[in-house]
């Protein structure tokens, strides 16, 4: 075990921040904000489900998707959709074959976490799925491609450092404007700085923005409301595309302009999560 521990987090050094979504501080802050707005059978639930690993928050929970990827490749097409970048959305024959994308898998883990016949074991799995999966359908170049894998293959710099698109997104964004860092080894998080941060977005949130976002019957609808998630976050590509232009060195101009998209999509995702998990947990 204590291999495998040193060849994933060897492997994460060298993928860099451009394979981990949101990043590990993106991902706290969905689950910080989901939890804050759990009812009180859903946050037992969570509790006793988290408890089965000796965790008791989604925060120590929201990246083990992207820890588990490299050693799960198959996993791999399951944390973003390839909807192409001039497409006017999500189509299930062109772009997620085999229910291979994070469209497809929300809805399969959300079935299997509210099964009351699947073990414990099963349903936690499905619970750190669903967890993550749910944040990354939010950023936005999860849901785009534009012969580029979804930005990874744009290189830029940013604030003077060199990377790629993808990841200045990913974490890049989020570090500048908030002054969070994933400190090695393994990109792991400051818990105390990142639910600071999320209970200041939260705060800005307003009841008819959370209504807006999450109404009640989610289940009732889940595809058809993935579905407008990730279509809401491929507008959102577009968009950053557009704003970047042939632009291939970002900084302040960039991230003063994306921080508000970034900062919606944190929030409505933790909201959205909070809403899926209350009524999969009643």
């Amino acid at each position: 075990m204590r291999v495998l521990t040193r060849i994933v987090a060897i492997v994460l050094l060298v993928l860099g921040p451009s394979a981990l979504a949101w990043g590990p501080n993106g991902h706290a802050i969905v689950a910080d904000i989901a939890e804050a707005h759990l009812t009180t059978n859903a946050a037992q639930q969570v509790k006793q489900l988290l408890a089965l690993e000796g965790k008791s928050s989604l925060d120590q929970i929201a990246s083990w998707a992207d820890d588990y990827r490299p050693t799960h490749p198959e996993t791999g097409p399951w944390h973003f959709v390839d909807i192409p970048l001039q497409a006017a959305g999500f189509d299930e024959s062109r772009d997620c074959a085999g229910g291979n994308c994070v469209v497809d898998k929300i809805v399969t883990f959300a079935e299997l976490l509210k099964n009351p016949s699947a073990s414990d074991a099963e349903r936690l799995q499905a619970l750190k799925f669903v967890v993550h999966f749910v944040g990354d359908v939010h950023q936005p170049l999860h849901c785009e491609d534009d012969n580029d894998k979804g930005g990874n293959g744009v290189k830029i710099t940013f604030y003077g450092r060199s990377t790629n698109f993808h990841a200045i997104w990913d974490e890049g964004i989020i570090e500048e404007a908030t002054g969070l860092r994933t400190p090695m080894p393994g990109y792991r998080i400051e818990p105390v700085a990142v639910r600071a941060e999320a209970e200041t977005l939260d705060k800005t949130v307003t009841a008819s923005e959370a209504a807006h976002w999450a109404s009640p019957g989610m289940l009732s609808h889940l595809p058809e409301t993935v579905i407008a998630w990730a279509n809401e976050s491929h507008g959102l590509a577009q968009a950053a595309y557009k704003a970047k232009g042939d632009d291939t060195h970002l900084g302040d101009t960039y991230e003063k302009e994306e921080w508000p998209v970034v900062e919606i999509q944190l929030e409505r995702a933790g909201i959205r999560l909070a809403e899926l998990l209350n009524e999969l947990l009643p």
